[in-house]
């Protein structure tokens, strides 16, 4: 066990980077699509992710830039305040988002 912890402390034990740290990312897409109106005291996220940092947004009007499906099937929408996932906290009484999120 000493041998494990020396090993340790000497650097001889490389992490790799989470996955969902990998998947937190800002969309090339820039401008409005739609306004949509939040709801259910939602938190924005630094990506299309729920691992991702957050920050709470409360009740507010959004402008979002578009929308992307996550490997979980689930989907987000990119807005002026970060990734918020779109079932549960957007409503959109102008419409839906037409564009799709791509990475840079």
């Amino acid at each position: 066990m000493l041998a494990a912890a020396s090993g340790l402390f000497a650097g001889g034990v490389a992490t790799a980077p989470s996955a969902a740290a990998a998947d937190c990312w800002t969309p090339a897409q820039f401008g409005h699509n739609q306004w949509a109106h939040t709801q259910n005291n939602p938190i924005s996220h630094d990506g299309p992710y729920g691992a991702c940092d957050s920050y709470a947004v409360g009740s507010a009007w959004v402008s979002v830039m578009c929308k992307y499906t996550n490997t979980a099937g689930s989907v987000w929408y990119y807005t002026d305040w970060g990734w918020i996932y779109g079932a549960k906290y957007l409503s959109f009484p102008y419409g839906g988002v037409t564009v799709t999120c791509t990475k840079y």
